[in-house]
């Protein structure tokens, strides 16, 4: 494996891959931040600079790792040097292990490469310096799926639901139900109080520290129209007050007050009154967070990468399988559309409108989509770029989650299809 390391890095060095990739970054940083425009808030500026530089340069990683890693077999077997390396004394997992190595390594030096660009060149809004990045609180609910089948349950006992919804599948239902479960709104009326339950373990710390916290909310009407909203919060010790308009997201600082102990409220409610003269609407799964400072936006950095870098590794993986098993050009059109794929489909997902009033193709259609979701969802559900531009803490224990994965088990699986594709198909260049 150290003799394939060896040869493949000096090989993507020769043929200046990584000479490419580092001229790309540094025009990258120099060229593109004069073109970001702002919204007029520095937080703004800030994150359309860190999707439109770092966040491009992430892309132009990937790519590059995907495509180049869909020639490493192809050209070997194709310049009849497959075979000979294969029947030497080495195995043929460590060649495919030595080359997928020699790609993260190209790819992590030209992360790091980028990464101190960004951090020894920022965006000429952060005037005083970086802003720290902060862990994001959700409230403490069921599982989305979880109450979905309750709902389920009580929809097929009930003799007023429509047959249709009875006889049709129980898992296009459960999925229908979820998604209204995540999007559903709870409705403020005037004078009336809304509780949602925030009992986290992590966030009583930072309250029992008494760190300062904000509240990040977005608040709707009926009819999706501009309103006056006016209110009380209340979390634990903590306290705000509201005046302002819907249709935005608000982030209000809350401050501590002589109030209840967190030790003594082991649910620790965040409790909203209304006090305005319009009906408010808050979805508690999406409209809430609270909102706590982590670390600095340097470490955010390294996770960010560290991320980016994990997918590298498992688009390097699927990128020499497909090596083994196809000549270049197809390997290179699959793994392109492949990669296409896999970022279109959680848009899909989310924007199909209800299935039960579709055609029967578009039906198939958005079940396949849900297929390859669950399966490509190591790919698809990080978001290091977003997380890093919205200053969301990325939280170590996802981060080992997605280390674990897309390093070890995922690129495991795909090496040894690709190393005993590889020597299947060298063995006819011996003859």
């Amino acid at each position: 494996m150290r003799h394939s390391f060896h040869l493949a890095l000096c090989a993507l060095v020769r043929g200046r891959v990584l000479a490419l990739l580092l001229a790309a970054v540094a025009l990258v940083h120099w060229l593109l931040p004069d073109f970001v425009r702002s919204d007029g808030t520095a937080a703004g500026a800030l994150e359309m600079w860190v999707r439109a530089v770092p966040g491009v340069v992430d892309v132009i990683v990937l790519l590059v790792v995907l495509v180049v890693a869909c020639g490493l077999f192809a050209r070997e077997r194709e310049e009849k040097r497959l075979a000979l390396t294969l029947v030497r004394p080495a195995h043929a997992l460590g060649v495919a292990y030595g080359k997928w190595l020699a790609l993260i390594a190209v790819a992590a030096v030209v992360l790091l490469c980028s990464s101190a660009l960004t951090l020894l060149f920022p965006p000429a809004s952060a005037v005083s310096g970086l802003p720290p990045c902060r862990h994001h609180y959700e409230p403490k609910m069921p599982p989305a799926a979880d109450v979905a089948g309750h709902l389920l349950e009580s929809y097929l006992a009930d003799p007023k639901t429509p047959e249709a919804v009875k006889k049709a599948s129980r898992s296009a239902v459960l999925t229908l139900l979820t998604t209204k479960e995540i999007d559903r709104y709870d409705v403020v009326k005037p004078g009336a109080t809304m509780m949602w339950p925030y009992g986290l373990e992590a966030l009583q710390e930072k309250i029992t520290a008494g760190e300062p916290l904000a509240l990040g909310v977005r608040f709707s009407t009926q009819f999706e129209m501009r309103a006056p909203v006016a209110g009380k919060l209340r979390l634990g010790p903590y306290t705000a007050v509201v005046s302002n308009t819907t249709q935005s997201v608000l982030e209000i600082p809350l401050k501590k007050a002589d109030a209840i102990s967190p030790e003594k409220d082991s649910q620790l409610d965040l409790v909203f009154d209304n006090t305005g003269k319009t009906a408010v609407m808050v979805r508690p799964r999406r409209d809430l967070v609270v909102l706590a400072r982590a670390d600095s936006f340097a470490w955010n950095l390294l996770r960010a990468q560290l991320e980016v870098l994990a997918l590298a590794a498992l688009l390097s993986a699927y990128g020499l399988f497909l090596s083994a098993s196809l000549s270049r050009p197809v390997a290179v059109f699959t793994a392109l559309v492949t990669f296409l794929i896999v970022l279109m489909v959680p848009s899909v997902v989310a924007q199909f409108p209800d299935e039960f009033n579709a055609e029967f193709a578009d039906r198939i259609g958005l079940a396949l989509s849900r297929a390859v979701s669950t399966v490509t969802s190591s790919v698809s559900a990080p978001s290091p770029v977003a997380d890093l531009a919205t200053g969301k803490a990325i939280e170590w224990p996802e981060l080992g989650r997605l280390l674990l994965g897309n390093v070890f088990v995922f690129p495991f699986v795909l090496l040894s299809l690709a190393a005993f594709v590889a020597r299947r198909k060298a063995l006819p260049d011996m003859d």
